[in-house]
């Protein structure tokens, strides 16, 4: 008798897990607790087809898409940060993408015009927008100014060499000090900015009342050689505040006043625009010949300051040949001294075309950003 086929099913159900399996879909891994999940991936960007344009291709998202250029230093822009100031913007100059914008800082001139003839600003927004670049700045946190080089104002010094009576000399010579310099400086100028190298010492003898008020003050002698200067000397004195005493006093001054290691600038009343007419496009023009030694200028002022602008506003005063023997800010206050006398020296050796009728003031404002401008 025949003996029943055994079967042996492994097989089977090995070829069973085997089609199941090709079935179902596969099981993600397991993924560790706290990581995030992969990220999709993205497919990758298609080639650009030969002689297609660069816009085909490049997207807002595209970190090698040009940035826009840059505003014109004709329209002030918000005061720049020193991040602003440290990255360097990209043009597409010449339309091609990716080029490189011109790099450094921009110096714009603004329209001269002459003095007294400052132009109105068209509502209160363009006022109050001039008014801030007069002000200036030198970042956020604003870094702070260096010290002046030198000695830009004239050098004086207030002595007491006598006091009889019961005033102590001490106080009064702390008092005069104090008290008496700007005046000093306003007598020098009236002869100072004509004669840069005026110099000399002045004694003052004055009488003082019980009540600390100068009754009377001349003038004894002196070395200076401007006879106006020394009256005024001897009659600012007059305005010498000093302490109440028990009796009156008499006090003598020597007043020594020396140049500084800059011009003078003229008294207000000397100021006047004068006969002369020169073109707007001349006065640009050689100004422009002195803009490499603004931007030197410039340049060193931003190595302490990366984010120092604003405006510098330059009266000139042109005699009737064309040379210049004037050059003091005006109506502007730059938050760089030494930037400031630097620009006003380079200013100082310009030569303008000679003006027709005479001598000539005019005022140029300059307008200096860490930002580089396109053209």
């Amino acid at each position: 008798m025949k003996q029943p086929l055994a079967i042996d099913p492994r097989p089977l159900l090995a070829a069973a897990v085997a089609l199941a399996a090709c079935a179902a879909p596969p099981r993600p891994a397991p993924r560790a607790a706290g990581l995030p999940a992969p990220a999709a991936v993205q497919p990758a960007r298609p080639p650009r087809p030969a002689g297609a344009p660069a816009s085909a291709v490049a997207s807002t998202a595209d970190p090698r898409a040009p940035s826009a250029p840059p505003a014109s230093a004709a329209v002030p822009p918000a005061a720049p940060s020193a991040a602003d100031a440290a990255s360097p913007a990209t043009s597409g100059e010449g339309g091609a993408p990716g080029a490189a914008a011109p790099q450094g800082p921009s110096i714009a001139i603004e329209p001269p015009y002459k003095l007294g003839q400052h132009p109105v600003p068209r509502g209160q927004a363009e006022a109050a927008e001039r008014d801030r670049w007069n002000a200036g700045g030198r970042g956020e946190p604003p870094a702070p100014p260096p010290p002046a080089e030198g000695h830009p104002l004239p050098r004086i010094i207030v002595d007491i060499d006598t006091v009889k009576g019961p005033l102590k000399a001490r106080e009064v010579e702390r008092i005069a000090r104090r008290h008496l310099w700007i005046h000093v400086y306003s007598c020098y100028r009236l002869r100072a900015y004509r004669d840069p190298s005026l110099h000399g010492k002045t004694t003052v003898r004055l009488t003082v009342s019980r009540a600390g008020k100068v009754t009377g003050a001349r003038a004894t002698s002196s070395t200076l050689s401007a006879p106006d200067v020394v009256s005024c000397l001897a009659e600012r004195a007059r305005s010498l505040p000093l302490p109440r005493a028990k009796a009156g006093s008499t006090v003598v001054a020597t007043l020594q006043v020396y140049p500084g290691d800059d011009p003078v600038e003229p008294p207000p009343s000397v100021l006047a625009p004068g006969p002369g007419e020169l073109r707007p496009d001349a006065i640009e023009a050689a100004v422009a010949e002195a803009m490499p030694a603004f931007r030197s200028c410039y340049e060193a002022a931003l190595a302490g300051a990366p984010a120092l602008w604003g405006r510098l506003a330059v009266r000139f005063h042109v005699t009737g040949s064309g040379a210049v023997d004037e050059a003091f800010e005006v109506e502007s206050r730059f938050p760089d001294e030494r930037l400031a006398r630097c620009v006003l020296r380079r200013a100082r050796a310009l030569t303008f075309p000679a003006p027709e009728g005479g001598d000539l003031r005019f005022v140029v404002p300059l307008r200096f950003s860490p930002d580089p401008q396109s053209p």
